[in-house]
């Protein structure tokens, strides 16, 4: 979510507004319901959407699946171990946000980290969360990559137990 701050006549007003996956200007009207069902215009404020890295990272993710060198990318991205809890949280609202592809699923073909090994791999338990809610997300939990070893088993080797759980369950 957003926060988008309106300050009008010594008057603090916000409100909250969902991410959404294409940079625009968006309109915000402020009204006010009065007793008797009158509604009165009372501020209105425009402010630009950009696109952020989460949702970058979003949409190549869904896109990489299937895709060799999306595996292989995927297995190189390094991410400092501080910003992956800001990151399931950012990743975890962008993928919700963003239309999935129709007939979309988190398999992959052959033995390769699937996108659920990613999360796994870096403690993404909201992200984890997400993909198993997608096709093919309770079967990816049975699936080896190339070491052999499934989405819990990555999870516990990097220490990330309540994720391990999350995926054993």
């Amino acid at each position: 979510m957003t926060q988008y701050n309106i300050f009008l006549s010594n008057v603090y007003f916000f409100c909250l507004i969902t991410a959404h996956d294409r940079s625009e200007t968006v309109r915000v009207t402020l009204c006010q319901a009065r007793p008797g069902g009158s509604v009165d215009h009372v501020a209105e404020e425009c402010f630009q959407f950009v696109q952020d890295l989460a949702l970058d990272m979003a949409q190549f993710l869904v896109n990489a699946v299937g895709k060799t060198e999306g595996a292989l990318l995927l297995d190189e991205c390094q991410i400092p171990l501080k910003e992956c809890e800001r990151l399931d949280d950012t990743l975890a609202l962008a993928l919700r946000h963003l239309p999935l592809p129709a007939g979309w699923s988190i398999l992959e073909p052959g033995p390769q980290d699937t996108l659920l090994h990613f999360a796994a791999k870096r403690g993404l338990r909201k992200v984890a969360l997400f993909l198993l809610q997608q096709p093919g997300g309770r079967e990816a939990l049975r699936l080896p990559n190339k070491q052999g070893r499934t989405p819990a088993r990555v999870a516990q080797k990097k220490g990330h137990t309540q994720l391990q759980k999350l995926l054993t369950e």
